[in-house]
Protein backbone atom coordinates (compact mmCIF):
# COMPACT_ATOMS: atom_id res chain seq x y z
CA UNK A 1 0.00 0.00 0.00
CA UNK A 2 1.34 3.41 -0.98
CA UNK A 3 1.50 5.79 2.03
CA UNK A 4 -0.68 8.90 1.76
CA UNK A 5 1.60 11.68 0.52
CA UNK A 6 1.48 15.19 1.97
CA UNK A 7 3.51 17.18 -0.57
CA UNK A 8 2.09 19.70 -3.02
CA UNK A 9 4.11 19.55 -6.23
CA UNK A 10 4.28 22.65 -8.43
CA UNK A 11 5.44 22.02 -12.03
CA UNK A 12 6.19 24.98 -14.29
CA UNK A 13 5.92 23.82 -17.91
CA UNK A 14 7.39 25.66 -20.89
CA UNK A 15 10.42 26.80 -22.82
CA UNK A 16 12.08 29.99 -21.59
CA UNK A 17 13.40 30.68 -25.11
CA UNK A 18 9.95 30.82 -26.73
CA UNK A 19 8.13 33.99 -25.70
CA UNK A 20 5.01 33.38 -23.63
CA UNK A 21 5.84 29.67 -23.38
CA UNK A 22 8.15 30.79 -20.54
CA UNK A 23 5.10 31.66 -18.45
CA UNK A 24 5.04 28.33 -16.58
CA UNK A 25 8.70 28.28 -15.50
CA UNK A 26 8.65 31.99 -14.58
CA UNK A 27 5.48 31.57 -12.51
CA UNK A 28 6.94 28.46 -10.82
CA UNK A 29 10.08 30.40 -9.92
CA UNK A 30 7.98 33.18 -8.39
CA UNK A 31 5.88 30.65 -6.48
CA UNK A 32 9.11 29.27 -5.02
CA UNK A 33 10.16 32.80 -4.00
CA UNK A 34 6.77 33.44 -2.38
CA UNK A 35 6.90 30.11 -0.55
CA UNK A 36 10.39 30.88 0.75
CA UNK A 37 9.51 34.45 1.82
CA UNK A 38 6.26 33.51 3.53
CA UNK A 39 7.59 30.37 5.23
CA UNK A 40 4.70 28.39 3.76
CA UNK A 41 6.83 25.27 4.06
CA UNK A 42 6.23 25.32 7.82
CA UNK A 43 2.55 24.51 7.17
CA UNK A 44 2.74 22.82 3.77
CA UNK A 45 5.29 20.51 2.17
CA UNK A 46 5.94 22.09 -1.23
CA UNK A 47 8.24 21.06 -4.05
CA UNK A 48 8.73 23.17 -7.19
CA UNK A 49 10.00 21.79 -10.52
CA UNK A 50 10.44 23.26 -13.98
CA UNK A 51 10.19 21.22 -17.18
CA UNK A 52 9.93 22.04 -20.88
CA UNK A 53 7.10 19.52 -21.29
CA UNK A 54 5.38 16.70 -19.40
CA UNK A 55 7.46 13.54 -19.73
CA UNK A 56 7.01 10.00 -18.37
CA UNK A 57 9.75 10.44 -15.76
CA UNK A 58 7.51 12.92 -13.90
CA UNK A 59 5.18 10.03 -12.97
CA UNK A 60 7.46 9.10 -10.08
CA UNK A 61 7.41 12.67 -8.73
CA UNK A 62 3.62 12.78 -9.06
CA UNK A 63 3.20 9.52 -7.16
CA UNK A 64 4.93 11.12 -4.16
CA UNK A 65 2.56 14.12 -4.09
CA UNK A 66 -0.85 14.68 -2.51
CA UNK A 67 -1.63 17.44 -4.99
CA UNK A 68 0.05 18.71 -8.15
CA UNK A 69 -0.38 22.10 -9.78
CA UNK A 70 0.86 22.53 -13.35
CA UNK A 71 1.60 26.11 -14.45
CA UNK A 72 1.63 26.65 -18.20
CA UNK A 73 0.88 28.95 -21.10
CA UNK A 74 -1.93 27.73 -23.32
CA UNK A 75 -2.85 28.29 -26.94
CA UNK A 76 -6.53 28.70 -26.08
CA UNK A 77 -8.68 29.89 -23.22
CA UNK A 78 -9.80 33.31 -22.04
CA UNK A 79 -7.79 36.34 -23.17
CA UNK A 80 -8.23 38.26 -19.97
CA UNK A 81 -7.76 35.92 -17.01
CA UNK A 82 -5.95 32.95 -15.57
CA UNK A 83 -7.84 29.66 -15.80
CA UNK A 84 -7.83 26.96 -13.10
CA UNK A 85 -8.81 23.49 -14.34
CA UNK A 86 -9.11 20.24 -12.42
CA UNK A 87 -7.31 17.47 -14.31
CA UNK A 88 -8.53 13.91 -14.74
CA UNK A 89 -6.50 10.77 -15.33
CA UNK A 90 -6.55 9.12 -18.72
CA UNK A 91 -5.54 5.56 -19.47
CA UNK A 92 -1.76 5.63 -19.82
CA UNK A 93 -1.62 2.48 -21.95
CA UNK A 94 -3.96 3.93 -24.58
CA UNK A 95 -2.20 7.24 -25.10
CA UNK A 96 1.55 6.79 -24.83
CA UNK A 97 3.37 8.36 -27.74
CA UNK A 98 4.87 11.66 -28.77
CA UNK A 99 1.91 13.66 -27.44
CA UNK A 100 2.00 13.17 -23.68
CA UNK A 101 -0.93 14.84 -21.91
CA UNK A 102 -1.16 15.74 -18.25
CA UNK A 103 -4.03 13.26 -17.87
CA UNK A 104 -1.82 10.53 -19.33
CA UNK A 105 0.92 11.45 -16.87
CA UNK A 106 -1.53 11.09 -13.98
CA UNK A 107 -2.69 7.72 -15.32
CA UNK A 108 0.90 6.57 -15.66
CA UNK A 109 1.63 7.55 -12.05
CA UNK A 110 -1.30 5.44 -10.85
CA UNK A 111 -0.42 2.53 -13.15
CA UNK A 112 3.27 2.41 -12.19
CA UNK A 113 3.22 3.55 -8.57
CA UNK A 114 -0.34 2.97 -7.35
CA UNK A 115 -1.13 6.64 -6.70
CA UNK A 116 -2.04 9.73 -8.70
CA UNK A 117 -2.44 13.05 -6.90
CA UNK A 118 -5.31 15.49 -7.05
CA UNK A 119 -4.25 17.62 -10.02
CA UNK A 120 -4.84 21.10 -11.40
CA UNK A 121 -3.60 23.21 -14.28
CA UNK A 122 -3.32 26.97 -13.94
CA UNK A 123 -2.96 28.49 -17.39
CA UNK A 124 -3.06 31.75 -19.29
CA UNK A 125 -3.47 32.17 -23.02
CA UNK A 126 -0.12 33.02 -24.57
CA UNK A 127 0.26 35.36 -27.52
CA UNK A 128 3.63 34.38 -28.97
CA UNK A 129 5.60 31.13 -28.85
CA UNK A 130 8.39 31.97 -31.32
CA UNK A 131 11.82 30.43 -30.73
CA UNK A 132 14.32 33.10 -29.79
CA UNK A 133 11.73 35.47 -28.35
CA UNK A 134 13.05 35.64 -24.79
CA UNK A 135 10.49 38.12 -23.42
CA UNK A 136 6.95 37.65 -22.20
CA UNK A 137 4.28 39.77 -23.83
CA UNK A 138 2.86 42.46 -21.51
CA UNK A 139 -0.33 40.38 -21.10
CA UNK A 140 1.62 37.28 -20.03
CA UNK A 141 3.86 39.30 -17.72
CA UNK A 142 0.75 40.69 -16.03
CA UNK A 143 -0.68 37.16 -15.72
CA UNK A 144 2.32 35.88 -13.74
CA UNK A 145 1.15 37.56 -10.52
CA UNK A 146 -2.36 36.14 -10.97
CA UNK A 147 -0.95 32.65 -11.58
CA UNK A 148 1.18 32.89 -8.43
CA UNK A 149 -1.76 34.13 -6.35
CA UNK A 150 -4.01 31.34 -7.65
CA UNK A 151 -1.29 28.75 -6.95
CA UNK A 152 -0.87 29.96 -3.37
CA UNK A 153 -4.66 29.85 -2.92
CA UNK A 154 -4.78 26.24 -4.12
CA UNK A 155 -1.86 25.30 -1.85
CA UNK A 156 -3.65 26.75 1.18
CA UNK A 157 -7.10 25.29 0.36
CA UNK A 158 -8.39 21.96 1.49
CA UNK A 159 -11.18 22.11 -1.10
CA UNK A 160 -10.53 23.66 -4.51
CA UNK A 161 -13.23 24.93 -6.83
CA UNK A 162 -11.93 24.98 -10.40
CA UNK A 163 -13.22 26.77 -13.50
CA UNK A 164 -13.75 23.51 -15.36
Amino acid sequence: MHPIPSTTLIVGLGNTLCGDDALGPIAADRVQQAVDQNQLTERHAIKVLQRCAPTPDLASELSDARRVIFLDASIDGPDDRVLLRRLQETNAAESLGHQFSLGTLLGLARHLYGHAPEAFAITFRGRTFELGDRCLTPEAEAAVAAMVAETLRVIASETVIADA
